[in-house]
């Protein structure tokens, strides 16, 4: 996991996250089957987050009051493709989700806009790819040109469907954040530009860079980013501490700040104290499954055992390494498909709230 952290960390760009709102700089097969996500396939880039997720829960009516509303951003004159990637961002604010929850022992949730099934419900919105480059001109033409982003109770969270942008981009304490395709559901990074959005890190926190982020690792908001304050502090050495917020509990998130410290001195840099954040009972947050067992296949089917409440993935692994998918989130235990060669390497793993278990190839009989 550290190294995963390490390649993420080398590239994103940095962020002045002052609570003054403030610009970003940060950053062929012979069968029928769901269409290839490629670069943007949920598996490829959430697998490594996997046992971090949590269902988002439902808080009051879905829309009353402070929300975070996801939207779904593509280039006028292209496909909206909003259907074809509903998996990965679905997982991705899981994520997003399980983050806020495990670094809060489930007392604090976010507040997505979101339907009867508590579900986040997505805009979707079409724009000129000339505004699709960085988040300062999509926040231009989104409120000039339309009303549901002018609202002041509302953070918006921005996907877009275009690789215009290098960057990842939040803009602090402004209520405003996006991911590019590019980098879509990757490790952590939408969570971190919310909360980038929300206003964190103060350029007073005692361990920030300077540059809107920190420096005691591992948590979602550390790296180096060439602030003049960055020094090599590991605080929290668990990989896993790279899913929470606030390793120290004392630059940007904690519940009950200790007596005295900077944090508690200063409540408005405190993230947990976000309007945009549901004060929540907490609940027991899942475990990623077991892996399927009983994996079989032959030349178009493919058999497994199946266990009620668990969803099962199931896909073709390319010669590029990229997925084809067969299915996603099915709970039968067989599933059809077009006449497929035996040394296709065809896998099943299993989903559920928590994340994914690891994938097991299909053994032809």
């Amino acid at each position: 996991m550290v190294g995963v952290l390490a390649a993420v960390t080398a590239a994103v760009v940095g962020l002045s996250a002052a609570v003054a709102p403030v610009a970003s700089v940060d950053g062929p097969s012979g069968y029928s089957a769901a269409p290839r996500q490629s670069a943007l396939d949920a598996d490829y880039y959430l697998v490594d987050a996997s046992g971090n997720w949590a269902a988002p829960r439902c808080v009051g009516n879905g829309s009353r009051g402070p929300r975070v509303q996801p939207v779904f951003v593509y280039r006028k004159g292209t496909k909206n493709r909003y259907a074809h990637f509903r998996t990965v961002l679905n997982r991705s604010t899981d994520l997003t989700t399980g983050i806020f929850e495990r670094s809060s022992g489930a007392r604090r949730t976010v507040r997505w806009v979101h339907d009867r099934s508590c579900r986040p419900v997505f805009l979707q919105v079409a724009v000129p790819a000339s505004k699709t480059y960085n988040l300062v001109n999509l926040r231009r033409y989104l409120t000039n040109r339309d009303p549901r982003f002018r609202r002041t109770d509302r953070v918006y969270s921005l996907w877009v469907d275009a690789t215009t942008s290098p960057n990842w981009s939040g803009l602090g304490g402004d209520r405003w954040s996006a991911t590019w395709s590019s980098s879509w559901g990757f490790v952590w990074v939408d969570a971190h530009e919310l909360v980038h959005a929300l206003g964190a890190i103060s350029p007073n926190a005692p361990h920030s860079t300077g540059k809107g982020h920190c420096y005691d690792a591992y948590d979602i908001m550390c790296y180096r980013d060439g602030g003049p304050a960055w020094r090599k502090t590991i605080k929290c050495p668990s990989p896993d501490s790279q899913y929470r917020l606030d390793c120290g509990d004392d630059d940007y998130f904690a519940l009950k700040p200790r007596k005295g410290s900077w944090l508690a001195r200063n409540p408005s840099a405190n993230v947990a104290n976000s309007r945009f954040l549901a004060k929540v009972k907490p609940r027991p947050l899942p475990v990623q499954p077991a892996a399927p067992t009983g994996v079989t296949r032959d030349f178009d089917s493919v058999d497994w055992q199946a266990v009620p409440g668990v969803r099962y993935d199931v896909g073709v692994v390319e010669g590029d390494t990229s997925i084809t998918w067969v299915v996603q989130d099915t709970t039968a235990g067989t599933v059809a498909m077009a006449p497929i060669s035996a040394r296709s390497r065809v896998f099943v793993r299993a989903v559920n709230d928590a994340g994914y278990s690891k994938r097991v190839r299909a053994d032809y009989v």
